[in-house]
């Protein structure tokens, strides 16, 4: 089950022009780097809460708005690739600043979608383990 359609990202989150033949592959992608900053909850999406699965919507748009953007290349290194960009006198690099080389894997995923992640939980870095671990008298075993 795919966490963000077309008709949404068009319609309802009114991001950046994407072609529509482009959506699948650049939402797949997307919804692949969701899927590993929430450590995995989102591969569960039906089952989660309305909140968290209109969040989880909401990021992988902004994750999609971001390859329409900046390309997806971004997507593998964090490369913004290109020849950087210039304001007055300051020109920055594109890839070869040190302030990208130090924030590279950081620049793979879109602010907007972490932001949209942040009050659900889902961020949360602690995992499940396998069971609890047995309390026996003398201390804790497995």
């Amino acid at each position: 089950m795919s966490i963000a359609c077309y008709e949404y990202y068009i319609a309802t989150y009114m991001g950046e022009a994407v072609d529509e033949k482009d959506f699948p592959r650049m939402a797949a992608k997307a919804e692949r780097v969701i899927n590993q900053i929430t450590h995995g909850r989102a591969a569960k999406f039906a089952a989660l809460p309305s909140f968290q699965q209109e969040a989880l919507r909401e990021a992988v748009c902004a994750q999609v708005e971001y390859y329409a953007l900046m390309g997806t290349d971004v997507s593998v290194n964090g490369d913004t690739g290109g020849n950087g960009w210039s304001i007055g006198e300051m020109h920055l690099n594109g890839s070869a600043s040190s302030a990208n080389k130090s924030t590279g894997a950081k620049t793979m995923i879109c602010a907007a979608a972490i932001a949209a992640l942040e009050q659900t939980g889902l961020l949360n870095p602690q995992v499940a383990t396998v069971g609890e671990p047995a309390v026996i008298p003398w201390g804790w075993y497995c």
